[in-house]
């Protein structure tokens, strides 16, 4: 194997300067606070506790009072005998003895104050027994003022109108269950009431953005605002953003190209990026596979392939057209064949048929535009260019769609569930005059975002930047460590090294590409998705390091730094249910183990729920991404007409801010047009033409694959270099599907970014096994003003307290309390069931925990603990839960309802220039 030794570089991870955008972006929940209070019940709670507190009562008392009468019991005859031990083994089992005669006798057989001791024993465990009859009662009282409440919010068009879109199928049979009345409900009714249930906590207690249910706003960092945060509560009310679900104009566009009698009306180009030599063409193919109709997010995903095609002269003909008049409809391309060497129609037209379908020959009328405000519209111009009946028919009901987009935002409830069934059964017409199936189309039709443009939303920039954001810079030294991309970018560049050495120049993008993947890149995806990164052992198993590159050594050896100081942290903790606080020596001394940075440029966005505790400005990490303004990306439509300036102007000036001299952002557009997680203005100021693509901005602002270079060299790592502009080119994706599932081009050409996926787990390899404690679990990391992990328990779900026959209500509710209290678990956490831990009935329970999406709990609400319950039911690995942080009293957004949970994202860059603010090129504090 090839020796890769590493090159020595002119920066370090603590070079550059740290800045922070200027704006900020907060999600918040559609329903405040105050819609979920009334779900939980105090009085149940109430009498949970003393229920609780009388079994423990009792419990303490029987061990006492069995040590009392075992050794009176030899002083009596066998009948007297016989009813002292079952008086005692009744005690001892907690049961009320039965028989108040024997029971009598027995008491009779004991000295005084005994007898008084046992008697005032079974006083209290009667009492027990009439405190839990009381329960079903309270329960039922409990339960219907409840589902008054509930369906006061089924009511809320916040609620309603996000499941029109969510939830088709729940909205619309939403009256069943809002006709049912009080008393016992039918199972349907119970089963919409489960549903319900779990929407209301997801629209008031989490923060995804999906039309009503969560909502956007933008904020900014200043000077001299005093506060944390600074908002107005009437800036609460949303302003609703409509748009079509462009998967749907995918399935036109599908549509169209399935009769050849279309295809002939359609304009025709080459793919773009081809090249010739004197024996084939060579190009990249695209294939589109299908998604999944069923899924409300569906979308067609990309193959690409180096595909090559031998030179002939028919082949040659059609490039030669195509060449000279690009656009010309495939009707009069196939003219133009026919006319020539007498060739037969129908072996033409197979012939052309066949490179459209191997894609070197495009139809671009049929591209959806990621950068288009209205995709819609866009896409209906280009079949209105046609200027067929065929089209003509389409386009009538895309217009008609359209205004039907158009009227949803303003519509009340009953108005936009006609205008959604109107958008789809327009498409239906579509499918039908095009002759396809209209089952075809996504199930969702519609997207919607709401925005809070009257929030007045600010942020005081001093006291962000020496607490939260001083902090974040400090973990983002840490961070490369769990990067999923780094080890594949540390392989790119072995396999370049490897290749053209020190100094190295690659002309042909492509090819590389192509061989890169074959050599050794599609291997590596394949080894990497197969392997643990732990034993049975529960240590470390170290990357593989194929090219023997010191680089994956160094990050080998940082994972076993990091490990080791975790491990020898959690032994310290005196207390294991308290904070494990790391501090400064723990980050640099993991950080200086780390390999030199691939990139200079270090981009990182983060989303935290900040909230003031105590006077101190704390900050929540739940997750990390790649930052250059990605996590704006998918909201800026939201913010082109309701700020001044846009919020995508103001993003532009940042990238301009950051971008390090001599180098250019250019977009990677990612391949996909039929998502909306990929729609948004540009911002970058250029944009990367893969092979096969178009692109609609100005031909001076585009960088096509073909023209760039690879380089080598040791003060600037590997980079992409145009010579065309004479600028180092950083590539930029701002969609938001994981850099993974990208075609092969684009993801290659990622690998030459900042672009980061860095999971933070600092429990890896140091979380203890469950094995067969019935539950597990560790501490909150706190690091500065950031908790980096909140408290976690985590049990196997035959664990969990499970509904016995014949167990009413009240018993069942008892039993998560009593199970709670056991456990030491607070009032409100987040539960979901780990998708990476051992399967249930499986071996060790080691390893990283991914858990599903989590749900809210409250252990004092019935309808919360049916969600558990469904969960539990359904699990078949490790239930992980983790505490509510921050807490309901520390939610700082407030409207006239009350308070709302929120979730901010922010930005921080480092930018490898002079000037840094201070000798580390951080913050001061």
């Amino acid at each position: 194997m090839t020796e890769n030794p590493a090159q020595e570089r002119s920066w370090s991870r603590a070079e550059g300067r740290w800045t922070s955008t200027d704006v900020f972006m907060l999600r918040a929940g559609g329903l405040p606070w105050s819609a979920v209070e009334p779900l939980a019940s105090e009085a149940m709670a109430d009498w949970a506790a003393s229920v609780l507190e009388l079994e423990d009562r009792l419990s303490t008392q029987a061990q006492e009072i069995s040590d009392l009468i075992g050794p009176l019991v030899t002083e009596h005859e066998h009948a007297t005998r016989q009813k002292l031990l079952s008086l005692r083994r009744d005690v001892f089992n907690l049961r009320a003895p039965k028989g108040r005669t024997r029971t009598a006798e027995a008491l009779a057989a004991l000295p005084d104050g005994i007898s008084a001791t046992v008697s005032e024993w079974i006083s209290l465990r009667e009492e027990l027994s009439e405190k839990k009859a009381e329960g079903q009662d309270l329960l039922a009282g409990e339960t219907e003022r409840q589902r008054d409440h509930l369906r006061t919010l089924a009511r809320d068009p916040r609620l309603r109108d996000g499941l029109l879109l969510a939830s088709p199928s729940l909205e619309r049979h939403l009256p069943t269950y809002l006709d049912a009345g009080h008393g016992r409900l039918s199972k349907r009714a119970r089963k919409i009431e489960r549903s319900l249930v779990e929407y209301v906590l997801r629209t008031a207690c989490k923060t995804s953005p999906f039309s009503t249910l969560t909502t956007v706003a933008v904020g900014s960092f200043a000077q001299g605002v005093g506060d944390a945060f600074s908002s107005d509560p009437r800036g609460v009310d949303g302003h609703s953003h409509v748009r079509i679900n462009v998967a749907a104009l995918g399935r036109v566009a599908d549509a169209v190209t399935e009769d050849w009698e279309r295809l002939t009306d359609l304009p025709v180009i080459l793919s773009s990026g081809h090249s010739l030599d004197h024996e084939r063409v060579r190009y990249v193919r695209r294939t589109k596979l299908g998604g999944e109709n069923s899924e409300p997010g569906a979308f067609d995903s990309l193959r690409e392939e180096l595909f090559f095609l031998s030179h002939s002269g028919l082949l040659d003909e059609v490039m030669e057209v195509l060449d000279k008049e690009p656009g010309i409809r495939l009707g009069e391309l196939l003219e133009r064949l026919y006319g020539s060497a007498g060739r037969e129609p129908e072996q033409v037209r197979a012939y052309v048929e066949a490179l459209i379908r191997l894609s070197l020959v495009r139809l671009p009328s049929l591209d959806v535009d990621i950068h288009s405000g209205d995709p819609l519209r866009t896409f209906r111009d280009g079949l209105a260019d046609l200027r067929r009946p065929w089209a003509d028919a389409v386009v009538t009901e895309l217009d008609h769609s359209a205004g039907l987009v158009e009227a949803y935002a303003g519509a009340d409830t009953d108005g936009r569930r006609e205008l959604r069934d109107g958008v789809r059964d327009s498409f239906a017409r579509v499918s039908e005059s095009l002759g396809t199936d209209p089952a075809a189309m996504p199930q969702g039709l519609l997207y919607e975002d709401v925005s809070l443009p009257g929030l007045d939303l600010r942020a005081d920039k001093e006291i962000w930047d020496g607490s939260l954001l001083a902090d974040l810079q400090r973990l983002s030294d840490i961070l490369p460590l769990f990067d999923m991309l780094l080890p594949h970018r540390l392989v790119l560049l072995g396999f370049f090294r490897a290749r053209y050495g020190e100094d190295g120049v690659c002309d042909d993008i492509l090819t590389f590409v192509h061989e890169f993947h074959r050599d050794i890149y599609d291997q590596y995806l394949q080894s990497s998705s197969r392997r643990q990164d732990f034993d049975e052992d529960g240590e470390y198993v170290p990357l593989d390091n194929w090219l023997r590159m010191p680089e994956v050594d160094a990050l080998n050896d940082a994972r076993k730094e990091l490990i080791g100081r975790m491990r020898r942290a959690y032994a310290d903790l005196p207390d294991p249910d308290t904070e494990l606080v790391l501090d400064d020596d723990f980050m640099d001394g993991v950080a200086e183990r780390l390999p030199a940075p691939v990139h200079q440029l270090d981009s990182r966005s983060f989303f935290l729920q900040a909230s003031e505790q105590d006077g101190r400005l704390t900050g929540v990490v739940n997750r990390s991404y790649s930052g250059l303004t990605l996590l704006y990306s998918r909201f800026l439509h939201c913010f082109e007409q309701t700020r001044d300036p846009a919020l995508a102007d103001e993003l532009r000036h940042t990238l301009q801010r950051v971008c390090p001299e001599g180098t250019v952002f250019a977009e990677l557009t990612g391949g996909y047009d039929t998502t909306n997680l990929n729609l948004h203005p540009p911002v970058t100021e250029y944009e990367i033409v893969c092979p096969g693509e178009s692109s609609s901005r100005p031909p001076e602002e585009c960088v096509r694959v073909e023209e760039l270079q690879i380089r080598y060299r040791a003060e600037q790592g590997l980079h992409l270099y145009c010579p065309r502009i004479d600028r180092v080119v950083i590539p930029v994706y701002l969609g938001f599907l994981l850099p993974l599932a990208l075609p092969e081009v684009q993801r290659a050409l990622l690998l030459f970014s900042p672009t980061s996926m860095a999971p933070l787990d600092l429990w890896q390899g140091t979380d203890r096994p469950l094995g067969d404690a019935p539950i597990g679990g560790h501490p909150r990391v706190r690091y500065g003003d950031l908790v980096l992990t909140r408290h976690t328990w985590k049990t196997a779900p035959d664990r969990l307290p499970r509904r016995q026959p014949d167990q009413s209500d009240a018993e069942w509710f008892l039993s998560w309390q009593r199970w709670r209290s056991e456990h030491r678990l607070p009032r409100r956490v987040f539960a979901a069931v780990d998708t990476g831990g051992a399967p249930e009935g499986g071996e060790a329970d080691e390893g990283p925990t991914h858990p599903s999406k989590p749900q809210y709990v409250d252990f004092d609400s019935f309808f919360s603990l049916q969600l558990l319950d469904h969960m539990v039911a359904k699990a078949k690995r490790r239930v992980v839960m983790t505490e509510m942080l921050p807490g309901p009293d520390d939610l700082w957004l407030q409207g006239d309802e009350g308070a709302h949970v929120a979730e901010q994202t922010v930005e921080i860059t480092r930018t490898p220039v002079t000037g840094a603010d201070d000798e580390n090129g951080r913050y001061r504090r």
